[in-house]
């Protein structure tokens, strides 16, 4: 299994390097990772205590972010390495503020494992979610570096837990600590006689906080305040269908405003495209002191940054992602109280299950259930508050997970 991973490594790199004489990501994950030693050592090889941060994407630095606010407070001094596998995630917090430096982590390969390790300082280093990297966690085990998987998920259907996966699932025994989001990752890795700590999802602890530091916003909050407004968070494609069949279906009950998680030209003429003739609206970018905002049924948000502080001001929010496992941050709504829709595809994404437990989420499987449930929230202001109050205490409950990675990282 070994060999068959170094050989497979290679060849997704090769692949990557094919697609991106086409790709514009592909490309940009290939120059990013250029002269990667050198610029490596520049920024850090003098570093002492350095404590390094490793996100697949721009999610998992949401997770990763809250534990580098507490290092930074607690030791402002500590030298902080983030680096990333996508470029989502490396080109919106490339200049990450508490970051010493931000980077590409190189393809996983013996080689690029040992130079890396070999060229910093490490003191400590953090993997987030789901990323297991074979041959880095080799070389930090080697080393006798202490690292650590937090906020990590585990399901009994990935490749860990299957007859041809024990190589992987020995990959489990190497850090120094793992910390799970739930009982059900914390009882799965039990059953397979690997230790964990239930510290819970530090993602809890940011959206909290970002709530409580929430900008205003005069233009948003204008616009939502003559109606009852739904705030579409990081929408797709199937997301924005159902709420265009909404105002089709039930003209004059709502505003929207669409926070598309593709900001692109083609992505936003799309939207604009499938509105109802009747209805009015207005990109972002484009206005203007001229313009009323309370008049408008639509407005779409152009720019990127936007989205974290427009719930404050929604009633209600449908969040992107959950019809194809690829669900965005529904905390962020529910920690302004806002009841939350999302598609029901979302099993890497512990929270969907929990927040519909609690019975402060909808997961949507077709358009009538989300009709159905938001004209409920509309007519009975009872059901809306409680659903909201519901939330609130949901997210409240939730929080604590950095101070316990913290001060157990601390210790070991």
């Amino acid at each position: 299994m070994k060999l068959l991973y170094a050989i497979s490594i290679r060849l997704y790199g090769f692949a990557i390097g094919v697609v991106s004489l086409w790709n514009p990501k592909a490309k940009q994950w290939i120059v990013g990772r250029k002269n990667w030693k050198k610029n490596l050592n520049q920024a850090l090889g003098d570093k002492k205590n350095i404590h390094w941060f490793h996100c697949a994407s721009l999610g998992e630095f949401e997770q990763a972010r809250p534990l580098i606010e507490k290092i930074k407070t607690e030791s402002p001094s500590t030298p902080i390495l983030v680096s990333f596998f996508s470029p989502s995630g490396y080109e919106q917090r490339k200049n990450y503020e508490l970051a010493t430096y931000v980077c590409y982590l190189p393809l996983d390969t013996k080689k690029n494992a040992q130079q890396f390790v070999a060229t910093l300082h490490l003191a400590k280093v953090f993997f987030v979610k789901y990323e297991v990297w074979p041959n880095y966690f080799a070389q930090l085990a080697s080393k006798k570096i202490p690292f650590y998987l937090i906020s990590a998920t585990f399901r009994p259907s990935q490749l860990y837990f299957k007859p041809a996966g024990k190589w992987f699932k020995k990959l489990l025994t190497l850090p120094t600590q793992l910390f799970v989001q739930n009982e059900d990752s914390q009882l799965l890795l039990s059953s397979h006689k690997i230790d964990s700590i239930l510290a819970g999802d530090t993602r809890y602890d940011r959206v909290r906080a970002t709530a409580q530091k929430a900008v205003p916003n005069e233009i948003i909050e204008e616009f939502c305040s003559s109606k009852f407004t739904l705030i579409a968070g990081s929408s797709w494609e199937k997301e924005e269908s159902i709420i265009v069949s909404f105002l089709k279906e039930n003209p004059g009950k709502i505003k929207v405003v669409f926070a598309p998680h593709d900001i692109g030209e083609s992505h936003v003429s799309g939207i604009e495209n499938i509105l109802p003739n009747e209805v009015t609206y207005l990109r972002y970018s484009q206005v203007s002191k001229e313009v009323n905002l309370r008049e408008l049924d639509v407005l779409i948000l152009d720019n990127i940054g936007l989205l974290s502080n427009a719930y404050q001001y929604g009633k209600v929010a449908f969040v992107g992602g959950g019809f194809t496992n690829a669900l965005h941050n529904i905390l962020e709504p529910a920690t302004f109280g806002l009841p939350v829709f999302y598609g029901n595809n979302h099993p890497k994404f512990p929270e969907g299950e929990e927040m519909a437990k609690e019975g402060s989420g909808f997961r949507i499987n077709r358009y009538e259930e989300f009709e159905r449930n938001l004209l409920r929230l509309i007519l009975a202001e009872n059901e809306w508050e409680a659903m909201s109050r519901k939330n609130k205490e949901f997210i409240e409950s939730s929080v604590g997970a950095t101070e316990l990675v913290y001060r157990s990282t601390q210790e070991s």
